[in-house]
């Protein structure tokens, strides 16, 4: 748990320094964006695909990784079952 608190922390700290808060003479707030943020080639890689590959493909392959996994033992439990009942029923 602390792993992943920590891995979520680290890939999101790119997105804070991507604006920057600047304060106005009449009191107001403004957002404006660093270099980080106007640089085309940190927005293609950061945001376009390690955020496609760590928020999208990785969690739904792993997913289906596990499962797979799961119905595999479910699968080979249910025939030796099967299978030891075959043979005990035989004797």
């Amino acid at each position: 748990m602390v792993a992943v608190i920590s891995l979520s922390i680290l890939f999101n700290i790119p997105r804070y320094l991507d604006d920057h808060v600047v304060a106005r003479s009449d009191g107001s707030m403004m957002v404006t964006r660093t270099y980080l943020g106007n640089n085309g080639t940190f927005q293609l890689i950061y945001a376009g695909l390690f955020y496609y590959i760590f928020i999208y493909a990785l969690p739904v392959f792993m997913l289906a990784a596990m499962t797979y996994r799961h119905l595999i033992f479910a699968f080979l439990a249910t025939l030796m079952d099967d299978l030891f009942d075959i043979s005990c029923s035989s004797i």
